[in-house]
């Protein structure tokens, strides 16, 4: 009974995950279906394909974004890096025991938001 408090074995108190590390992932799950409807924008604003079929019909197709639609689009994925930032900060304050985990997934989804941001900023 008189052991030194360093030998004996921690007890692991945590029932689970709180709501913070809870909300850690659903802001995760918040920036992914950004980026899904970003991607389902982008195809409904990119210009149209010419195959060979329209140019022997003569059929006028839309050769540029479409603007209303782009800028919608370039909104949605500056959301999506902005939530996965937030998740990235906060949860980096948040891990203390060599036990947590890091959210590899939210920084995914922010350099792929970022990649997708740079086509459009030709950076």
């Amino acid at each position: 009974m008189n052991e030194p408090i360093s030998s004996r074995p921690r007890n692991n108190r945590r029932k689970g995950p709180d709501w913070v590390v809870l909300s850690f992932h659903w802001l995760s799950v918040i920036g992914w279906v950004i980026l899904i409807v970003a991607l389902g924008l982008s195809h409904l604003a990119k210009p149209e394909m010419k195959s060979g079929l329209v140019k022997y019909w003569g059929i006028q197709v839309r050769d540029y974004w479409e603007p209303t639609l782009t800028g919608q689009l370039i909104y949605l994925l500056w959301w999506c890096c902005l939530v996965s930032l937030c998740s990235i900060v906060l949860n980096q304050f948040r891990l203390r025991r060599a036990t947590d985990r890091q959210q590899y997934n939210s920084v995914a989804l922010f350099l792929i938001a970022l990649a997708a941001l740079s086509f459009f900023y030709q950076i």
